[in-house]
């Protein structure tokens, strides 16, 4: 057999190690690269909402501080450091005495009501020559709102009392006191859009400006019933006065009213003479805002096109045509609204409601939950999505809670201005311009500033400067209750058969005017009286000091339901032109005295001056 020679095998040459390796490091490097920089951006991106969050809280924990510090500031001021919740209140409300804890008219925190009476703005309170609270207002209001607040304690939040009421011809006073004390009742609206109390509030004040006030309820939800044009309509379509209210993605809160019902046909346009568009929310808007037709008559003012959503305006104002969008070309039928909110712009739809107006009374809310109401708007900020659901969820939902934050404070802000504001024009004032009448035998009172207020009239001359001299209070010695230290100690000096040492005891108790008024029983013998027969002694002094010393009332010979008439709207004047409430109605008066009441007006408000009454 032959020898076989073994195959030579030569060996595949391999490609360069370093060729393959620098391909490979170069892709490498490159995606790290690209990881870090993204990683770096997304650390930056977190730290920068961590950061700010932080800041914003730091902002208003700052605001909120420094508001504390304000209101620390002023009741040191003002306040009585003594008052208590138990203190037993005596108000002359328009001449009539009403006994109140203080604790009652308390009930409602952030209301004007609770401020005037807080304690923190006693000492600028106006009192009458007797030393009792005094307030310019209606009595009868007054005392309804009294009796509300005493039903108020002892009811529960499930079941609020019904609010004041009084008889028709005093319904319009009482609003206006109602509005003045910051009484009034937040309504409840069934929304998904609209979560905060102040927001209600304001789209129910513009419906009752134009008396189309009620109960809203829901007819129509888009994330529910569907966003076509047919959704809408069948839903919505034939139901009278309807209001809606849209919420864009970026957090816009924006709608309208009509005052016409929805129809489907394919005429389109109809008039609607109260209708308005509104914005509340978003759109960099400073505050909510309210946008009236140009012209009432306008025939363009909603449209009925079956294939549209709810589109108001001839140039489509606010329209939603597709489902989805909502355009705004505002200024055509409607006013154009603040400068900074868009007059032409789309935007996407994260949820419209439509709500029905009734004639259904706003349903009761307990009034000691309201929230804090502010009329101007803090700008919602757009939801982060950036990172991972759990970070992004917690991120949004401090975002959340900082605007509900700010939107307190703000409130409280807000709140602290009006109320000094309100206490310096409606509840301070000088003693010796609270003014007594004896309207043939009722007794009434009010301020100088009420009577002067129509300075042509007979009133206003009567209580002038210089005649308000004459009057029996201005020419007395100063008022018991003025005292100082030594005048009380110089009286009970001068009291027969009280002992020296009883001045002493008065004397190093430092004992004022007002305080030897309320002295009992109790009250002497604290100071260190200890003999009975001083102590009745004394307390019979310190009565007939106190009579003595009682209002000196001006004689008003007129029938005092035609006086209370003119006088009832000559307050709501002088609080219209203080700025605490809206213009009010001219007097309502029972048809038998209609005739009676004319010539009374005409006697004080002569010639073409008796129009400021009758009109």
């Amino acid at each position: 057999m032959a020898k076989t020679t073994p195959r030579k095998i030569t060996p595949k040459t391999a490609a360069p190690a370093t060729a393959v390796t620098s391909v490979t490091m170069d892709d490498l490097k490159k995606v790290n690269n690209n990881l870090k920089t993204t990683l770096d951006e997304h650390d930056r991106d977190r730290a920068t909402q961590i950061n700010q969050l932080e800041e914003k809280e730091k902002q208003l924990l700052d605001r909120l501080s420094k508001l504390n510090e304000e209101k620390l500031k002023a009741a040191s001021a003002n306040g009585n450091v003594d008052v208590s919740d138990d203190d037993f209140l005596e108000i002359n409300a328009g001449g009539k005495v009403i006994a109140v804890k203080r604790a009652t008219l308390r009930q409602l925190q952030g209301s004007r009501l609770e401020a005037m009476f807080s304690g923190s703005w006693d000492k600028k309170l106006v009192r009458d020559s007797r030393g009792r609270l005094f307030l310019d207002v209606n009595s009868d209001c007054f005392q309804a709102i009294v009796d509300y607040m005493n039903e108020l304690a002892i009811s529960s939040e499930d079941e609020p009392p019904m609010p004041p009421t009084v008889d028709d011809e005093l319904q319009h006073i009482l609003v206006h006191q109602m509005n003045l004390f910051g009484l009034t009742v937040d309504p409840q609206i069934d929304s998904n859009i609209i979560t905060q109390d102040s927001d209600a509030t304001i789209l129910h004040n513009w419906l009752e400006e134009d008396g189309s006030g009620g109960e809203l309820e829901l007819l129509y939800r888009s994330s529910r019933d569907g966003l076509t044009g047919q959704d809408f309509h069948s839903k919505c379509d034939n139901k009278g006065p309807t209001v809606v209210i849209i919420e864009t993605a970026e957090g816009g809160v924006i709608g309208g009213y009509a005052n016409a019902a929805w129809k489907s046909n394919c005429i389109g346009y109809a008039s609607a003479n109260k209708a308005f568009l509104f914005a509340l929310s978003g759109f960099g808007l400073l505050s909510p805002c309210k946008m009236k037709l140009k012209n009432a008559s306008d025939k363009y003012a909603i449209n009925n096109y079956d294939s549209f959503g709810p589109t108001f305006g001839s140039g489509h104002d606010l329209s939603v045509l597709d489902g989805s969008s909502l355009s705004l070309y505002i200024g055509h039928s409607y006013e154009c609204g603040p400068s900074e909110l868009p007059v032409s712009r789309s935007y996407n739809i994260k949820e419209m409601e439509v709500f029905q107006v009734t004639d259904n009374p706003t349903p009761l809310q307990d009034p000691r939950k309201k929230q804090p109401i502010s009329y101007k708007s803090v700008e919602k900020v757009a939801a982060v999505d950036t990172f991972s659901k759990e970070v992004n969820d917690a991120i949004n939902e401090k975002w959340t809670t900082l605007q509900e934050l700010e939107t307190k404070v703000l409130s409280l802000e807000e709140s602290f201005k009006d109320e000094g504001h309100f206490i310096e024009s409606f509840g301070s004032g000088d003693p010796n311009n609270v003014v007594m009448l004896n309207v043939s035998g009722t007794m009434m009172a009010t301020s100088r500033a009420t009577l002067l207020l129509s300075e042509d009239s007979v009133l206003a001359q009567q209580f002038d400067n210089s005649k308000w001299t004459e009057q029996g209070s201005a020419t007395a010695s100063p008022r018991v209750k003025d005292w100082t230290p030594d005048d009380v100690t110089n009286w009970v000096k001068s009291v027969k058969d009280v002992p020296d040492d009883i001045a002493t005891l008065f004397w190093e108790n430092e004992i004022k005017g007002s305080e030897l008024l309320a002295l009992n029983e109790s009250g002497l013998k604290m100071i260190g009286v200890k003999r009975a027969g001083t102590i009745c002694l004394l307390l019979k002094e310190i009565k007939q000091l106190e009579e003595a010393s009682q209002d000196t009332a001006t004689l008003i010979e007129y029938s005092p339901y035609c006086f209370g008439k003119i006088l009832d709207y000559l307050r709501l004047k002088h609080l219209e032109t203080l700025g605490l409430i809206d213009e009010p109605a001219l007097p309502t008066v029972c048809e038998s005295q209609k005739k009676r009441f004319e010539k009374v007006v005409k006697y004080y408000f002569p010639g073409n001056c008796s129009k400021f009454i009758l009109g």
